[in-house]
């Protein structure tokens, strides 16, 4: 039945000034109330100008003082660059007592503004990602493991790009980690398309010839925690590729979700971009929406994927963006937030309206009666390229209300990068 929400928007920090947007988002470190909050700075695109983190023991009421995490996580060497993971992002799994988080590693073969003009100009796989599983039991320590795959070796602090470790294990890291019941973890990850291929025993070529040195297949993993070892054992499942006639960009930016009847669903952003430098070979008028895959064997193997739909068949049309899940603590129903569009959407955009919709427990789908617009562009204030896309979600402990960190990026009509932080607290019928 349909729900009614109450939405309250505000700002919580302004842009720092011209060609710069600011974004906060916040996490929880524990089965309680302690949280994290992030602070970022950034004026270009995938990359972070600064960054500092903070953290509260009271869930949110008060706030220890900022500290830079910056230096730590982008550094440079012999004309490398380096997004290190910094381990503070993630979910606690009770039933070992530990703190879990799926980090993305990216180095920069050159300078990072010239490996992306190269990636997007070229094709050039002119950088390179790695996923880290870290482990902490006291917030302090902790421990990291590379995700793995296929054979290839371990990062080097001393040689970031090493032959044996770039172009092995490449993995763009998924959206969140799900822990299971008996405290195994799933999670997916956008493997490297030849890689997934290679591993079905299929020829890329066939498959994905326009680009495969830049695009993504889809593994989940499934890992189990070993005391003795204190570490988990990972057991990645069969690969999951899409041709490039029906995703240009292959599998990006996937989500997972645990339904309540077992199934594992994973959602994730295709695009319907044209590239001649891509080489992509997509038709024109192909539409674009978020694409799906479940599996009932507990992550081994996966259907094809097909575009997600509500539960009354009609297609999720939306723009490539991100897109998370939540499972609400109070209802225990699991919402999904992202963007959806008509079936005019085109690569990237538009990213707008953000929203919100409950999901069927034994499909996966979404629940169409339950659609909720978080927010919209305004044409009377808002420029044509807003981006309601950079976004977090929490679910809040104490008071049961859902919790959204933006940043509106491009609203402002003479400066793009000028972009505020809102908080978006979202109250919904019980």
């Amino acid at each position: 039945m349909p729900v009614t929400p109450q939405i309250e928007r505000r700002v919580i920090e302004l842009a720092p000034g011209p060609g710069r947007c600011v974004s906060r988002q916040q996490a929880y470190l524990d089965c309680h109330r302690r949280r994290v909050e992030w602070r970022s700075v950034t004026g270009e695109s995938d990359y972070v100008n600064e960054l500092a983190v903070r953290f509260s023991d009271d869930n949110g009421h008060t706030w220890g003082s900022w500290q830079d995490r910056h230096e730590a996580s982008h550094r440079t060497q012999n004309g490398r660059e380096l997004m290190a993971p910094v381990p503070e992002s993630g979910v606690w799994n009770p039933v070992h007592g530990h703190y879990v988080a799926l980090n993305l590693q990216r180095v920069f073969l050159q300078a990072h503004k010239e490996s992306y003009r190269r990636f997007w100009g070229a094709a050039e796989a002119s950088f390179s990602d790695h996923s880290f599983l870290w482990v902490s039991s006291d917030l302090q320590r902790w421990s990291s493991q590379l995700v793995r795959f296929e054979p290839g070796d371990e990062f080097h602090d001393d040689d970031w790009g090493h032959a044996a470790y770039v172009g092995h294990n490449e993995a763009y890291a998924g959206s969140n980690v799900e822990v299971l019941p008996d405290g195994d973890l799933v999670f997916p990850v956008g493997a490297n398309v030849a890689a997934c291929c290679r591993l079905l025993g299929l020829d890329v070529q066939r498959v994905f010839p326009s680009c495969p040195q830049i695009m993504h297949g889809l593994i989940v993993v499934r890992a189990r925690w070993d005391a003795q070892a204190q570490r988990y054992r990972q057991v990645p499942s069969e690969p999951v590729v899409i041709t490039d006639l029906k995703s240009s960009r292959g599998v990006d930016e996937p989500t997972i979700l645990a339904l309540r009847t077992g199934r594992l669903v994973v959602v994730f952003r295709g695009s319907n971009v044209r590239s001649e430098a891509w080489r992509t070979r997509i038709q024109k008028g192909t539409p674009a929406h978020k694409w799906y895959t479940f599996s009932d064997d507990g992550g081994v193997h996966w259907a094809d994927p097909v575009p997600w739909h509500f539960d009354n068949g009609e297609v999720a049309y939306s723009p490539a963006t991100v897109s998370h899940f939540l499972r609400s603590g109070r209802t225990g129903r699991a919402w999904w937030f992202g963007n959806l569009t008509g079936p005019d959407a085109y690569g990237n955009g538009p990213r707008y309206p953000l929203v919100m919709a409950a999901v069927d427990e034994e499909t996966g789908f979404l629940q169409r009666d339950t659609l909720i617009r978080i927010d919209d562009r305004d044409p009377a204030t808002d420029a044509e390229p807003l981006q309601l896309s950079n976004f977090a979600v929490v679910d809040d402990r104490d008071t049961g209300r859902f919790e959204v960190y933006l940043t509106r990026l491009g609203a402002n009509r003479d400066d793009f990068w000028r972009a505020d932080a809102y908080e978006y607290l979202i109250d919904l019928e019980r």
